[in-house]
């Protein structure tokens, strides 16, 4: 049953028990759970109290478990979109490379 209940990527309901500068412990149904404050959101959090507070029931996301010690790693973020990023601030790559930088080296030394 613990095998079942959670699964990777599975949405549970978990219960705030305490909070820690590093994240949220919950109670689950047979099981403990952390909630690190790198999953409570992909911006910056200045204090985990401003999102969620001991005794409140949240949903959250199955990141992984352990059967053995009966802990589960959980993820505030991932059931709320508006905490997660888009991945539109990646990047543009340019095609050109190191092409430029090697000019501009070549150019410097002579070569």
């Amino acid at each position: 049953m613990w095998r079942i209940m959670y699964v990777k990527g599975k949405k549970v309901f978990a219960k705030v028990t305490n909070i820690t500068p590093f994240g949220a412990f919950c109670e689950l149904k047979n099981a403990a759970g952390l909630i690190h404050i790198s999953e409570i959101s992909d911006y910056y959090v200045r204090d985990i109290k401003e999102f969620v507070n001991i005794g409140d029931n949240v949903e959250v996301e199955v990141l992984d478990y352990d059967p053995v010690k009966k802990q589960v790693k959980l993820s505030y973020k991932n059931c709320r979109p508006e905490l997660l990023k888009k991945n539109n601030s990646q990047i543009q790559e340019t095609g050109v490379g190191f092409q430029m930088l090697s000019e501009k080296i070549n150019s410097l030394t002579g070569k």
